[in-house]
């Protein structure tokens, strides 16, 4: 029971993580609704993560209403990205997910939930994932912080779900490793496409510096009367 207890503690935790992470990174410096935004991007996150989990175990939900009730079946991190894309697409904010859900992790750890078939400790093996790609965020540059979250976070899920026993609703409607997929699709789609930016912001540079430097006509190049209009300007000249 107290493990129980622990998992809506680990996702309390798990939100102001993800708050303290933005309001220290070096990312921000925007406008100060931009927090405020943030926050609702992460409520929004979490709204999506309820009604993800409703969606998948719709039979089950409906013939059992009560496990609405129940804090250690409710919800579904694979939908919580889906309220910053809408609300927050900031590195800033994406950079906070991976450590936040490791936290968030720590419940099912606690609670007993997500293991493997076998007793294995699966929460753990994401935990350990999510901690290391929160170590590789830290230090990218902005452009690749959400297609690296993305992707990675997909990548994660695809590697311990095969070892996750199934859930006590049943098998959902979904496979989690279709959702995972699709986040590694969007993460990879994303990183190409800032691939491309970069590429053309660099031939664009390259072509500019390539350029020879204008130079000034000599004064012998000059037909006589643009010549004269050109020396009457001089300062201190007379004519």
């Amino acid at each position: 029971m107290t493990g129980h207890l622990l998992q809506p503690l680990a996702l309390f935790g798990a939100f102001w993580t993800a708050l303290a992470l933005y309001s220290r990174s070096g990312r921000s410096g925007w406008p100060a609704p931009e927090p405020f935004r943030f926050v609702a991007a992460l409520a929004l996150g979490a709204v999506f993560a309820h009604l993800g989990w409703v969606l998948l175990h719709s039979s089950a939900v409906a013939a059992h209403p009560q496990v609405l009730l129940d804090p250690t079946r409710g919800f579904c991190v694979l939908f919580v990205p889906l309220g910053l894309l809408l609300l927050s697409p900031r590195p800033a904010a994406f950079a906070s997910l991976p450590l936040a859900f490791a936290v968030a992790r720590l419940g099912c750890l606690a609670a007993g939930c997500c293991h493997g078939e076998n007793g294995e400790p699966t929460p753990l093996y994401e935990i350990g994932g999510l901690v290391i790609l929160h170590g590789m965020v830290s230090r990218l540059p902005d452009r690749w912080v959400i297609p690296v979250v993305l992707g990675g976070f997909g990548l994660i899920r695809l590697a311990v779900e095969p070892m996750r026993s199934t859930p006590p609703l049943g098998e959902p409607a979904v496979p989690m490793v279709v959702i995972a997929a699709l986040w590694v699709g969007l993460g990879i789609a994303m990183a190409v496409r800032s691939a491309g930016d970069l590429g053309r912001s660099a031939r664009l540079g390259g072509r500019l510096e390539s350029r020879p430097p204008r130079s000034e006509p000599k004064a012998s190049e000059v037909p006589g009367p643009e010549r004269e209009r050109s020396a009457s300007a001089r300062p201190g000249w007379v004519r």
